[in-house]
């Protein structure tokens, strides 16, 4: 008999072994955690011997139950439950057969529309920083590089001096992926004045009080979630975005994935650029655009457009 809570800590080892960020441990150990709590206190099993996809349907009605929890939150959990169980599977604690995640599906999530920002309203944002010092230089350059690469927030801050090349930045991605982003020409000329300032703000400094990121505080610390998210937030104050629209880092992504899906990129290049794991994930930002602007996307892009005919 295996007990299921030295399963649970093991996955957490190989999780760490295999260079999972902190963060993602740690939620995934919560919410294996809760599912072991509730088979234990409602059917008293502690081993994995005993667990079957009833046990498993159970949890995900009991979740569906509290009223707290939308089905996009506990297929998250659902999906946690499933990369457990896979492991145990390769691991050969159980065999494919024995998988008791085999046929649980995910639970139907409401489509929702992505409501972002508009050019008017990134203009404006940009427009709002000034470019006289080294905060204002550093953030404008920060907003640059969220409206113009569809970079995730914790992205941005772990960018390290040495991933900044000519042409391209090396990014540390989710789940220890890692993906080349491009330096356009706005970025490149923003760079350049952060560069400058930047070598200027902390010449006074040794190199090693400096340290190895990119983003640097006033204090050459490295630069925070929070502190990104608060400069979009005031600009946003500032310039009157609309109130539909959150102002979170994580809406300029959505802006880079609309904006690069009206100018006429693939699916597949998208998911790339934006480091997904899976086109699916991509293709919900098709569902923010207007069936016009799809229309106009498939005209463009046509196989036959340039295609000489006699």
């Amino acid at each position: 008999m295996v007990k299921l809570i030295e399963l649970i800590d093991d996955f957490q080892l190989n999780q760490r072994i295999e260079g999972k960020k902190h963060f993602y441990i740690s939620l995934c150990t919560t919410r294996l955690t809760r599912w072991r709590t509730y088979v234990e206190t409602e059917f008293q099993i502690v081993d994995l011997e005993g667990v079957r996809p009833a046990h498993i349907k159970s949890y995900i009605q009991v979740c569906q139950g509290t009223g707290k929890e939308i089905n996009s939150t506990i297929n998250v959990s659902i999906a946690t439950l499933r990369v457990f169980f896979n492991s145990l599977v390769e691991e050969e604690y159980l065999s494919e057969h024995e998988n008791p995640m085999r046929r649980i599906k995910n639970l139907k999530e409401v489509k929702k529309v992505i409501v972002t920002f508009n050019d008017e309203e990134v203009s404006r944002i940009l427009n709002d920083v000034k470019e006289n010092t080294y905060s204002n230089i550093k953030d404008k350059l920060i907003l640059i590089f969220l409206f113009d690469s569809g970079i995730r927030v914790s992205e941005l801050c772990n960018i390290k001096t040495n991933d900044v090349s000519r042409k391209h930045i090396l990014i540390h991605g989710k789940g220890s992926k890692q993906r080349l982003i491009y330096i356009s020409k706005l970025m490149r000329k923003y760079m350049r004045k952060f560069e400058a300032i930047k070598k200027e703000r902390f010449n006074h400094r040794p190199d090693d009080e400096i340290g190895e990121y990119y983003f640097l505080e006033q204090s050459a610390e490295r630069l925070s979630r929070s502190r990104i998210n608060q400069i979009l937030k005031e600009h946003c104050k500032r310039v009157g975005v609309r109130k539909e629209v959150r102002c979170s880092p994580h809406d300029c992504r959505d802006y880079y994935a609309q904006k690069q899906l009206r100018n006429g990129i693939d699916i597949y290049s998208l998911s790339r650029l934006m480091g997904h794991f899976d086109t699916q994930i991509t293709s919900k930002y098709l569902k923010g655009l207007e069936q016009e602007e799809v229309f106009k996307i498939g005209n463009t892009t046509s196989l036959l457009n340039y295609l000489k005919l006699k």
